[in-house]
């Protein structure tokens, strides 16, 4: 069954998993909502690295406000320790934690507001007036005070952990057939401690009419006949085994090499340069293999960006550079190459997982490779006189060589990209008080508080008379609203002469856009709104 993974996906009538997939984490994490009116029930809500997205999901389904219930059914981390995060953001409320007693004693540490709602205190039952939520108490399965969730109204089973599957090659959301319980099978036999455990469970969850059994992890079961077997399939499993060196070991190498790409994945996503992500890769990757450097060579006209330990992960550059080594690992895609130096020679496998984080490096290196166009093309820009004589930002030409170009790319490979339209407010009114000398000063000092607080990957032009637009790549909404709001601040507060000078800006991003036109137009009319507003505010495009 294939879904959009970026929007929630309806499980049942009214329930939906709002989890968060991590490509190539073998630990897929799910969060569920029920959506019940203003007694809605968010079911596992995650960690601190799903909580963003998760929230996202979350939003657009229900308001916050009605998120009455959040079911824990147990304490580790991957599910819970997003909540003090989830108290920040929730309206003030009404609002309960259900859990088990066991679990609220840890769970408490937290330091959490939500008052508990404790499932051995009201008969395992929570009424939400048509439907009533069921709890079971499966004790060690993987913990001792671990509790699953049942829906008689969807005959869905919130199952916990139990269920649960490592993520092997291609993941879906839904199994696709009983091929999943040999995930499952590979999950519980280092999960689960022995089968009288087991046993206690499966004879709860026969007496139950299932339809869906949704984990919160590997992938969802459906249908009748699918969800007897998986049941009847934990009765035959060989349990305890991290009992077992040579299993505990492929365990812990697949979850090492699961962490590491799952942290590459998210670094990629932040703004952080390519070198500081090679330290932190070189230090983890160097942990479990002979490594003695990772190198990555960006081809760029006539010279070539190198970025090694030996410079501190720093580029530097040089005209020629070839990547050799008796015990060298070389991947190339377009004009970037990535080499890992081992000091011995590593198996098939490795070579892959190899493979697999130098993939990463180059969607990374794809945004270096803008920062090193954009100081190349800096030269030429500055040969072709794109500066603005007076304020030295960019001229708006600069927009058609490049920005567009930029902004193609974002929405090819799905990264965001704002812009900034700003305008200097009553500049007419100044001008004619002042005079032009006077004006152009506040131009001058305008555009370096604009620069001074932008990133080098940050674009500033002058885009006509008193209006100025930044570029903003690999940059969100939130992020850059907070960036607005700076620049906002700094003019307001840096007197000109005894002038108070304000600006209005406009924000958007490039969410539901096709063309670069299109992102300014948003802009541009979030600026008319922050002009008809009062002046001197930040205002986000809003349809």
């Amino acid at each position: 069954m294939e879904v959009d993974l970026s929007k929630p996906v309806e499980i049942a009538e009214e329930t939906f998993w709002v989890g968060h997939y991590i490509e190539s984490d073998i630990f897929q994490c799910h969060t569920y909502l029920i959506r019940n009116g203003k007694e809605s029930v968010l079911i596992d809500p995650g960690s601190l690295i799903t909580f963003k997205e998760t929230l996202r999901k979350v939003k657009y389904l229900v308001n916050l406000e009605d998120i009455k219930y959040i079911v824990c059914h147990h304490q580790d981390p991957d599910v819970v320790a997003c909540l003090p995060e989830l108290e920040k953001v929730l309206p003030e409320k009404e609002r309960y934690i259900v859990t088990h007693w066991r679990t609220y004693f840890l769970l408490k540490h937290y330091n959490l507001l939500t008052p508990f709602y404790l499932v051995d205190q009201h008969g395992f039952k929570l009424s939400l007036g048509d439907r009533e939520l069921q709890f079971i108490l499966t004790p060690y399965m993987h913990y001792a005070g671990n509790i699953v969730t049942y829906d008689p109204k969807t005959k869905v089973l919130f199952s916990s952990d139990i269920f649960g599957g490592w993520v092997e090659g291609e993941w879906s959301l839904f199994a696709k057939d009983e091929s999943y319980i040999e995930s499952v099978r590979s999950f519980h036999e280092i999960y689960m401690p022995c089968k009288e455990v087991v046993l206690h469970t499966v004879e709860r969850l026969k007496e139950l009419d299932l339809e869906i059994i949704a984990p919160q992890h590997g992938s969802i079961i459906k249908g009748k006949e699918l969800v007897e077997k998986a049941i009847s399939a934990l009765l035959y499993f060989d349990y305890g085994k991290m009992f077992e060196a040579d299993v505990l070991e492929v365990f812990k190498r697949k979850l090492q090499r699961s962490s590491i790409l799952s942290l590459l994945k998210e670094l990629a996503l932040k703004e952080i340069f390519l070198s500081e992500i090679l330290k932190v890769t070189f230090s983890h990757l160097s942990s479990i293999f002979p490594l003695e450097d990772i190198v990555v060579a960006i081809s760029a006209d006539e010279s070539v960006y190198v970025f090694s330990k030996e410079n501190g992960f720093f580029p530097k550059t040089v005209r020629n550079f070839n990547l050799e080594g008796e015990n060298c690992v070389v991947f190339v895609n377009g004009k970037t190459k990535i080499a890992f130096f081992l000091s011995e020679k590593v198996s098939k496998e490795d070579e892959e997982f190899l493979r697999e984080v130098a993939n990463i490096f180059f969607f990374i290196a794809r945004r270096e490779e803008w920062l090193i166009s954009l100081k190349e093309r800096e030269k030429y820009l500055r040969f072709r006189a794109y500066r603005d004589v007076l304020t030295g930002l960019y001229r708006r030409e600069f927009l058609e060589e490049l920005v567009q170009q930029e902004f193609y790319r974002s929405k090819r490979y799905g990264y965001h990209f704002s812009v900034l339209m700003i305008d200097i407010d009553n500049f007419k009114q100044i001008n004619d008080k002042y005079g032009h000398l006077f004006g152009d000063k506040v131009l001058r000092t305008v555009a370096g508080i604009i620069r001074k607080n932008l990133r080098k990957s940050d674009i500033a032009v002058r885009y006509g008379g008193e209006e100025f637009l930044v570029v903003l790549p690999h940059t969100d909404l939130r992020r850059a609203v907070v960036v607005a709001e700076r620049i906002r601040k700094a003019i307001e507060e840096a007197r000109i002469g005894k002038v108070k000078v304000t600006v209005s800006i406009g924000v958007a991003d490039n969410s539901l856009v096709e063309s670069f036109k299109d992102l300014v137009q948003r802009a541009d009319a979030a600026l008319y709104k922050a002009k008809r507003s009062g002046k001197n505010r930040v205002v986000i495009y809003s349809e």
